[in-house]
């Protein structure tokens, strides 16, 4: 008899473990997609913010210099922003 309470108090124990695993498990999992999404959006404002930056200074060199030289350095910034809209 004494053995067979030892038994089922092991078999408890394990199944308790199990549930603290599996509690611990989703508990990181949430964070993980909490963290993921913090890094998204902050990632998201940051490019827009960047792409602002460079329409700017796009807009003040087109301005600023003219030319040959000005139209290369215009189709850059262009690139720029279209790299950082499909990023």
């Amino acid at each position: 008899m004494l053995e067979a309470l030892e038994d089922l108090l092991k078999e408890f124990q394990k199944s308790n473990q199990k549930t603290r695993v599996r509690t611990l498990g989703m508990q990181n999992k949430w964070t993980g997609e909490a963290a993921d999404k913090k890094v998204r959006k902050t990632g998201k404002e940051e490019i827009k913010m960047a792409k602002t930056s460079v329409s700017k200074t796009s807009s003040h060199l087109q301005e600023a210099v003219k030319g040959h030289f000005g139209k290369k350095v215009t189709e850059v910034f262009e690139k720029q922003e279209d790299m950082l809209e499909n990023f």
